[in-house]
């Protein structure tokens, strides 16, 4: 039921380039690695992990497999 509310605002930050936990935004965010398939793996202030897709120039969260 909870989760059913909080995923469309997350994702609503996430298209604003927001973190979804700490509201900073995601362009300041510290890079932690460049990868060839065109990704990029950064992270918040809030340690939060995200992948930036520069192709589709979108964040998502990223998974326990990426990191």
């Amino acid at each position: 039921m909870v989760k059913k509310l909080i995923t469309p605002l997350q994702k609503v930050l996430l298209q604003r380039r927001l973190c979804p936990a700490c509201t900073r935004s995601l362009d300041k965010a510290r890079l932690l690695e460049s990868r060839a398939n065109g990704t990029n793996i950064v992270e918040c202030e809030c340690t939060r992990v995200f992948v930036y897709d520069k192709d589709l120039d979108t964040f998502r969260r990223a998974l326990q497999e990426e990191l």
